[in-house]
């Protein structure tokens, strides 16, 4: 069995696993940005760019930064951190 220690550790390696996904994240976000920027700025062409798979995407975003929001009072909780 884990004990009190062992359950620390494995809450906050996995609460990194998330921050570094949520950093990937972020990343991705300014990357959709700058191309939905450039689509409505008229810098794409059309044949270039699927306004569903960025919609797909930027909801994407959207759900693993609320699911990272959300999750983080448990972990700090978890961790005994405040």
């Amino acid at each position: 069995m884990l004990d009190k220690y062992d359950k620390e550790i494995l809450f906050e390696y996995l609460w990194k696993t998330i921050n570094f996904f949520y950093g990937i994240v972020i990343l991705l976000s300014i990357l959709v940005g700058i191309r939905t920027l450039l689509y409505l700025l008229g810098g794409i062409p059309e044949e270039e760019t699927s306004i569903s798979g960025t919609i797909i995407v930027i909801a994407l975003i959207v759900v693993y930064v609320l699911f990272r929001n959300l999750t983080k009072p448990y972990f700090m909780k978890k961790m005994n951190k405040s």
